[in-house]
């Protein structure tokens, strides 16, 4: 019996589901997973072909590193019918089960790479992960932006090349920068600002100051007070626009425990994301 779901990847327990689609037995972790490849059709064995490809790759890592091996990668997939591209709920639901999964001694590395997206998903994989007993390396082989960023900063280690870039962590309120909609009523008169901006001016200093104390707390662990606060209101303060990368010797002058270097096996994984665009991390086009 395979180990692994050829739906989704993932380990299978004692209890897997045997399936036979077009003359071929299959096991599935969940029925869920064994309809969904069929209502696929031929895309699902073009899945299937993927993930195991992928699944070889991640094991030979695994084997080599001692390590559980974890993705958060977003690129478009030939089997997709939307663009996605961002850390949705659904990311964290999946991703914070699976570092649960993890025995607590297990180190994991978490591959990422991602433009951002839900607050809430990327404070929920950040809390699983600074949670996790074992060491947590978060590898960024190009880019991990925004939500991203928090949840690489909440593991143990950063594992980067020397062009691997992290960003800022300003929240973005209804496509707008926080910062600007914070100095917004000190710029103009009240009585000339939309009730909406000033409801917005409102909820980005919320958030500021709540994404602010969420990675202070993260890096409790990681940095002296001083620092800590220093760093938290560096990244969240809006001194940066929101796609200003922060390069690895910067990361390192700030404290943060990075090193430089990615597997081989990691640049071999990211050939079988090579099919499509998805959202991207950006503000200036030049």
């Amino acid at each position: 019996m395979s180990e692994r779901c050829v739906y989704c990847g993932m380990r299978l327990e004692e209890r897997a589901v045997r399936a036979r689609i077009d003359g071929e037995t299959l096991f599935f972790c969940s029925q869920r997973c064994a309809v969904l490849y069929k209502a696929m059709g031929p895309k699902g064995k073009v899945k299937a072909r993927i993930q195991s490809e992928r699944i070889e790759i991640i094991e030979r890592l695994e084997a080599k590193r001692g390590t559980r091996v974890l993705t958060l990668v977003h690129r478009r997939e030939p089997w997709a019918e939307g663009e996605g591209g961002l850390i949705t709920i659904e990311d964290s639901e999946a991703l914070v089960a699976q570092i649960r999964r993890t025995p607590p001694e297990k180190p994991i590395d978490l591959i990422m790479h991602t433009p951002g997206g839900i607050v809430l998903a990327a404070e929920m994989i950040a809390m699983a992960v600074k949670k996790h007993p074992g060491q947590v390396t978060a590898i960024v082989p190009f880019y991990a932006m925004s939500g991203g960023s928090m949840i690489a900063l909440a593991a143990h280690e950063l594992q980067m090349d020397q062009e691997s870039i992290l960003g800022p962590l300003d929240p973005q309120i209804d496509g707008f920068p926080s910062r600007s909609l914070i100095t917004l009523p000190a710029r103009k008169p009240v009585e000339v600002i939309s009730d909406q901006m000033l409801v917005l001016s409102e909820m980005a200093q919320r958030s500021v100051d709540q994404v602010k104390e969420f990675v202070k707390w993260i890096l409790e662990d990681k940095l002296p007070p001083k620092d800590r606060d220093a760093v938290a209101v560096f990244l969240t303060g809006g001194y940066l626009s929101h796609d200003t990368p922060i390069v690895p010797r910067v990361l390192k002058e700030l404290g943060l425990n990075v090193k430089e270097g990615i597997p081989d096996e990691v640049y071999e994984l990211f050939r079988t994301y090579e099919f499509g665009t998805c959202a991207r991390p950006q503000c200036a086009a030049y």
